[in-house]
C-alpha cells in the first residue's frame, strides 16, 4: 500500500466536529484578548511576540530591521476588521501598520514578506487605499534586492556569520510578496525571481520522501556549502514548523502560478507532514526529535494552508482527506488542550515552540500562531456570523456595509434583546461617508422603545402600525425594503412562533439626517449598558428579481448558532479603557 492510500487510511477515521460555532467561539475570544493586547502595548512603536508567564507579552520594535513577527499582529486585528466591519478594528489595525512602513526600504532580510505582507496587504485587501499597495509595491522591491540570479534564490539573511548564500524554507511564504508584486503593478522579473527559488528550495531543501531541511547555504558559485535544520533537532530531521512554511508556501504559489509542480510539492511535503502527526494532528516541535514540546503554531499554519490546498486541489479524493485534515487540527487548536481561553495567556494557542534549541520561547503563546489560527478560521468561513453587539460609545457600535448598496435595497436581521427595558436601544443605518456621533445622524432606524415596543423613526418622530412587543431572550427577524432615491422605507417583523406583521410602510427617513446616497453604514446603539441585545445575520440585498427571490450582497445568512453558544456569547464584557481605546471582554 503506497503513501497516500495510508495517508488517506490515517486521516479519514476521525470525523471532524469543527463548526460555525467554534469560529465565532474563538472570534469572540480574540476580539478581547487583541483589544487587552492594543491597551497593554506600550506604545504603536512595538508589537506583541510571546506570552510570559505574568500573562503579558514580549514586544519587538517596529524599526527592528532583522525581527521577522512584527506584521502578524496589525493583522490579526486586519483579521477582526474582516469579520465584523467595524470602523474600529480598522483603526487599531491601521495604527500598528502604519508604524511599519519605515521597513519598506530594508533590504537587509528577506522577511519583508512576514512583516509588510500581512500588515499591508491585508490593509489593501479590505480597504482598497492606494497607501498600502503603494507601501507593499517598494517593499516587494527590497525585497527583490536579495535575489542571486547565480544561484536563484532569494538570499535569506546577512546575520550568521556560518552561512555564505543562505535560503530558508520560512522564505517560501515571504515570496507572495514578489508575486503580488508582479500581478500589482511590479515588473513581471519579480514573478520569475519567486518561482525559481520555490523550485531550488524544492530540488535542494526537499528530501524525495518529501521530509526537509530547514537551510541550504550555497557557495558564490552555486554549489551546497552545507544543509541542516538550524531551529530543529539535527541537519537530518525534520522541523516541523520549517515543514509548515513549506506546505503553506507552496501552496500559495500554486494559487499565483497555476504551475502543476508546485501543486506537486505541495502535496508531497503535505504528505509527509500528514503520515508522520501524532494522534491530535499538532506537532512535536521537530518530527525527529526525542524531546517532545508540542508546537500550535506549526499546526495553526498546516490547517490554514490545507483549507487553501483543499480549495485548489485538482483531484477529488486529496481535497476530500486535505480538508478533513485540516478540519482535525482545528478541532484539536479549539480543545481545551490548545485554546487559550480560561488561562492566564494573552493570546489565542498555547504550546507554541518558538526556537527549541536556542531555548527560546518554549510551550507558550506566539503571535504568529494566533495570526494564522485566525486566518485558518476565515478559509472555513470568510462571513461567520459573529454577533453584533450594542455598545453605548457610538463610534464602537458602527458597522460599515460598504459603498455599492444604491437604489432599492432590502435589508434583514434578526434581533436578540437581552434584557428587559432597553429605554430606546437603536439599530439604524446611513450612508457609508457619514460617522454616527449622535442619533441624529441615523436617516433610518429600529427603536426599542421605554414602552416596551418596537418602533421605526418616521421624519421628525417614531412610528408603528401594531404594537409589536419585544421580550427578553427571544429573536425577531426584521425585513427591510429601502429606496434611497425616494428617501422612505417600509419595515417587516417576525415575532418568534408568529407570522410576520408589517410594522411601518412606506415611512420617511429621519428629517434632520444628513444626506444619503448609499446603505453604506449600520449602527447598534445601546442607551442603558453595552451588550443588551445583539443583531446577527445582517445582510443587504438587491431588489427582488423574480416573486419571492432575492439575490445577495452580501453572503447567504450562516447557519444558526446553538442558543447554548449564544449564552456563553451574551456573558457581560469587561470594559477597561487604554491608549488605543476601549477594551473589550
Amino acid at each position: 500500500m503506497g503513501l497516500w492510500w495510508t495517508l488517506a487510511l490515517l486521516v479519514a477515521p476521525g470525523a471532524h466536529a469543527f463548526s460555525d460555532a467554534d469560529a465565532v467561539r474563538v472570534f469572540t475570544f480574540a476580539r478581547a484578548q487583541l483589544a487587552d493586547t492594543t491597551a497593554e502595548m506600550p506604545s504603536v512603536n512595538r508589537s506583541p511576540k510571546a506570552s510570559l508567564s505574568n500573562g503579558t507579552w514580549t514586544t519587538v520594535a517596529n524599526t527592528d530591521r532583522i525581527a521577522w513577527t512584527q506584521g502578524f499582529f496589525p493583522g490579526s486585528m486586519w483579521f477582526m476588521y474582516q469579520v465584523a466591519s467595524e470602523p474600529v478594528w480598522r483603526d487599531r489595525a491601521d495604527l500598528w501598520t502604519r508604524p511599519l512602513e519605515v521597513q519598506k526600504t530594508n533590504t537587509e532580510t528577506h522577511d519583508l514578506g512576514f512583516k509588510m505582507f500581512l500588515s499591508y496587504g491585508n490593509a489593501w485587501r479590505l480597504t482598497g487605499n492606494t497607501y498600502y499597495r503603494d507601501v507593499l509595491l517598494t517593499s516587494a522591491g527590497s525585497l527583490a534586492t536579495r535575489y542571486n540570479s547565480t544561484i536563484g534564490i532569494i538570499d535569506c539573511c546577512d546575520w550568521n556569520p556560518n552561512w555564505d548564500i543562505p535560503l530558508v524554507t520560512d522564505t517560501m511564504v515571504d515570496i507572495e510578496l514578489l508575486l503580488w508584486g508582479a500581478q500589482n503593478g511590479g515588473p513581471a522579473v519579480w514573478r520569475t525571481m519567486a518561482v525559481n527559488h520555490a523550485l531550488k528550495t524544492l530540488a535542494d531543501a526537499v528530501r524525495p520522501d518529501g521530509s526537509s531541511y530547514h537551510y541550504v547555504d550555497y557557495r558564490a558559485n552555486g554549489t551546497i556549502r552545507s544543509r541542516g535544520t538550524f531551529q530543529g533537532y539535527s541537519s537530518t530531521s525534520t522541523w516541523a514548523r520549517g515543514q509548515a512554511w513549506l506546505i503553506y508556501g507552496y501552496t500559495m504559489v500554486y494559487r499565483y502560478t497555476g504551475d502543476a509542480r508546485f501543486l506537486d510539492a505541495a502535496r508531497k511535503v503535505t504528505d509527509y507532514y500528514l503520515a508522520n502527526l501524532p494522534a491530535d494532528r499538532v506537532p512535536n516541535w521537530d518530527f525527529n526529535a526525542p524531546s517532545q514540546s508540542k508546537d500550535s503554531s506549526a499546526a495553526a499554519i498546516v490547517a490554514s494552508a490545507l483549507l487553501e490546498l483543499s480549495a485548489l486541489e485538482t483531484d477529488a479524493a486529496r481535497r476530500t482527506t486535505y480538508r478533513d485534515a485540516a478540519l482535525g487540527m482545528l478541532d484539536s487548536l479549539v480543545s481545551p488542550a490548545y485554546f487559550a481561553q480560561g488561562t492566564n495567556s494573552p493570546g489565542l494557542l498555547l504550546h507554541g515552540v518558538g526556537n527549541f534549541p536556542a531555548g527560546q520561547e518554549i510551550n507558550v503563546s506566539l503571535i504568529y500562531g494566533d495570526y494564522y489560527f485566525l486566518e485558518a478560521l476565515l478559509r472555513f468561513n470568510p462571513r461567520p456570523n459573529y454577533p453584533w453587539y450594542s455598545k453605548l460609545d457610538f463610534y464602537r457600535s458602527q458597522h460599515l456595509l460598504g459603498t455599492t448598496n444604491t437604489g432599492i435595497r432590502n435589508v434583514e436581521f434578526d434581533l436578540t434583546p437581552l434584557a428587559d427595558n432597553l429605554n430606546g436601544g437603536v439599530v439604524g443605518w446611513t450612508d457609508s461617508s457619514t460617522e454616527v456621533t449622535s442619533f441624529t445622524r441615523l436617516n433610518m432606524a429600529v427603536r426599542m422603545s421605554p414602552e416596551g415596543i418596537f418602533q421605526v423613526r418616521n421624519g421628525g418622530g417614531y412610528s408603528w402600525i401594531r404594537r409589536v412587543p419585544y421580550v427578553r431572550g427571544q429573536t425577531y427577524h426584521f425585513r427591510m425594503r429601502v429606496d434611497l432615491n425616494a428617501r422612505r422605507y417600509t419595515v417587516w417583523v417576525t415575532p418568534p412562533g408568529a407570522a410576520e406583521l408589517l410594522l411601518v410602510d412606506n415611512v420617511a427617513f429621519r428629517s434632520d439626517a444628513p444626506a444619503i446616497n448609499d446603505l453604506g453604514r449600520a449602527a447598534v446603539i445601546s442607551t442603558v449598558v453595552d451588550s443588551d441585545f445583539r443583531v446577527n445575520n445582517h445582510r443587504v440585498l438587491a431588489p427582488t428579481l423574480a416573486p419571492g427571490v432575492a439575490q445577495a450582497v452580501e453572503a447567504a445568512p450562516p447557519v444558526p448558532l446553538p442558543e447554548a453558544l449564544w449564552r456563553e456569547l451574551d456573558a457581560p464584557e469587561r470594559v477597561s479603557t487604554g491608549p488605543a481605546g476601549p477594551s473589550e471582554r
